[in-house]
């Protein structure tokens, strides 16, 4: 939601049509993203324990299956699967099951998967043009989405068998649903609010859009001197 807010005080930018630039340091970055998640999910028990391999396993589990489900949504929606579709369903699976990880078992990680690899794909493709803003990185139509549909779903899928902490709709429990739900939904509403005014006051103080030669030449070059894909 700090993206989306981010992106709309900051406008689009001159090209919009630019095609991924390098797919290797994007599935490179997949890979550590995805290896570095298990520390982030697992490790969040603090212990080793039952719930921290859980964690582990369905966090894995979830992200293989966004990353196969957003390859065919893609492939069946454009007509071609790509690796930067793969990479981008692996980040909303990891985002997703980030919620529901301490909480559900290997079932309820596959369907969180599966959903978090097929719902972004139009957030990205439909929704984003629709709207008309341009979110360079995808952090809404990813991160947002994953994450608002992992949330509801933790409060679905949440098994008292895995841990007692927790249980959904599927054990008995449906008004956990609608826990998650205003939760996740005045989460949101304060991020997007908040950091509105933060850019708001940052753009009418300093500024933070580049000047539009600079934009054309490109900030690795403007900003920086150099270029990362000299190689």
């Amino acid at each position: 939601m700090a993206g989306l807010a981010g992106a709309l005080i900051l406008g689009k930018r001159k090209n919009t049509q630019l095609i991924p630039n390098n797919t290797v340091l994007t599935i490179l970055g997949a890979g550590l993203l995805w290896f570095g998640w298990f520390g982030f999910n697992a490790g969040s028990e603090v212990a080793a324990d039952g719930i921290a391999s859980s964690a582990w396993l369905v966090t894995n589990t979830a992200t293989a299956m966004a990353s196969i489900a957003w390859m065919v949504t893609e492939w069946l929606h454009i007509g071609k699967p790509t690796n930067l579709g793969m990479a981008s369903g692996a980040i909303a699976g990891l985002v997703a099951i980030t919620p529901a990880s301490g909480y559900v078992d290997v079932w309820g990680a596959i369907v969180i998967g599966i959903l978090a690899g097929v719902v972004p794909v139009f957030a990205v493709s439909w929704l984003k043009p629709k709207l008309g803003y341009d979110d360079a990185l995808d952090a809404f139509g990813v991160h947002a989405v994953a994450g608002f549909l992992g949330a509801i779903l933790t409060g679905v899928f949440a098994n008292p068998a895995i841990n007692p902490a927790g249980k959904g709709l599927l054990y008995g429990n449906p008004h956990q649903v609608i826990i998650q739900f205003i939760a996740a939904c005045s989460t949101m509403a304060y991020s997007f609010i908040m950091s509105l005014i933060i850019f708001k006051v940052v753009d009418m103080v300093i500024g933070i859009r580049v000047k539009p030669e600079e934009e054309v030449e490109g900030l690795d070059a403007s900003a920086h001197g150099e270029s990362a894909y000299n190689f």
